[in-house]
């Protein structure tokens, strides 16, 4: 049985939303599974047919040796079984904390339905307390989602170390995944969101996001799953793939590394046709329209063996996007043409993302992450760097 725990601390991040789409995706794909509601708000079960004040759930289980099998709601969607939550649920915080092995009792309690599911999604609640850390006790994988903010991505450091005391204090081995959530590629900082998510966290970061659609929403008001509402929808696809992802993790440790920036780069290009402020080498003959635009030249030694490429806010951090490579006498040549000003950029050598070296010159971004800077000056000078490196 494999226990995946949706966790943030940060509300509004598509947590429950999350968390009942993945679910009832896993069921509708032949896995019996069961969704444990330990939000008190009890809004996992709010989003699949009402909420169930009436009903045993995880506070019966803790507060009153309740049997766990005996609050399965079965059946609300396709291979999909709840346990609810309701407010009285907030109390079992208290209870805990003066319970023996308190961060062991859902684990405990979990083992009993071991050989009935096959996989187990648990919605925690938007804190880290001692519900949340019993959730990342029973799990194998911790799943956080991230939405396009910069208060969410602040966020993960302190959950990351959380998952990460537990996993050592039971030595435990707990993957951590984070999954970009309300996704916007229409917008630049959507995409520089984005970018800078894989940026600082890298193999940790899920090849899959969810996009930001009102389908959604429409499916929590009217009490089913998206891949239920609307199954053919873009929405139900995306979760279609987080399924799938997770399903093949389950059984294998995935390379991730060249897979994930593979996959980052073709889902963080324009969506729009709106022509950029750059020009490349082959519409050469366009910057002579544009009196501003300059020729820069970044150029590396001993990289012939290595695929390099350059992204930064002269093309939307897009990899090579309106940048000519070419190479010569074991030089590789990066060629642009961009408007006076100073840029952040970073290099990506063989899939990694990597400040140039050769370049002194750095910026502190919006993210906390240290840049290199180009500077373009309006008098034809190139910003050249050559590595030996």
């Amino acid at each position: 049985m494999h226990i995946i725990a949706i966790v943030n601390q940060k509300g509004g991040c598509g947590k429950t939303t999350t968390a009942i789409n993945l679910a009832a995706s896993l069921g509708h794909k032949g896995h019996r599974t069961l969704l444990v509601d330990a939000d008190p708000q009890g809004h996992a079960s709010l989003g699949l047919g009402g909420r169930r004040q009436d009903e045993p759930g995880l506070y019966e289980i803790f507060a009153l040796d309740f049997p766990l099998a005996e609050t399965i709601i079965p059946r609300i969607s396709q291979g999909l079984d709840i346990i609810p939550a309701t407010i009285s649920l907030a109390a079992v915080e208290y209870l805990l904390a003066n319970m023996p092995e308190r961060e062991r009792q859902l684990s405990t309690y979990l083992h009993s339905v071991d050989s009935i599911y096959d996989y187990v999604v648990i919605d925690c609640p938007p804190a880290l307390g001692l519900l949340s850390i019993n959730a990342i006790r029973a799990a194998q994988r911790v799943i956080v989602p991230v939405d396009m903010s910069l208060f969410a991505i602040d966020g993960i450091e302190r959950l990351s170390e959380t998952v990460d005391l537990v996993a050592t204090k039971y030595d435990l081995n707990i993957e951590l995944n984070i999954l970009p959530t309300l996704v916007d590629r229409r917008t630049r900082l959507g995409r520089k969101l984005l970018l800078g998510i894989w940026e600082r966290y890298q193999n940790k970061v899920l090849p899959v996001m969810i996009h930001h659609t009102v389908r959604l929403k429409e499916s929590v008001c009217a009490g089913q799953s998206i891949v239920d509402f609307a199954p053919n929808s873009p929405a139900a696809s995306d979760f279609h793939d987080l399924a799938d992802e997770l399903i093949m993790r389950s059984h294998t440790a995935p390379d991730t590394t060249q897979a994930n920036i593979s996959w980052l780069l073709s889902h963080v290009e324009s969506t729009d046709n709106k022509p950029a402020n750059i020009v490349s080498l082959h519409k050469e003959h366009l910057a002579t329209e544009n009196s501003n635009a300059q020729k820069v030249v970044l150029s590396f030694q001993n990289h012939q063996q290595r695929d390099i490429r350059i992204a930064g806010e002269f093309n939307e951090w897009i990899a090579d996007k309106d940048v000519q490579t070419v190479t010569e006498n074991d030089i590789i040549h990066k060629v642009f043409y961009v408007e006076p000003g100073d840029y952040q950029y970073r290099l990506i050598v063989d899939g990694k993302w990597r400040n140039d070296p050769t370049n002194p010159r750095q910026a502190l971004s919006a993210l906390g992450i240290h840049n290199s800077l180009l500077h373009v000056t309006g008098n034809g000078t190139l910003n050249q760097s050559i590595g030996n490196h």
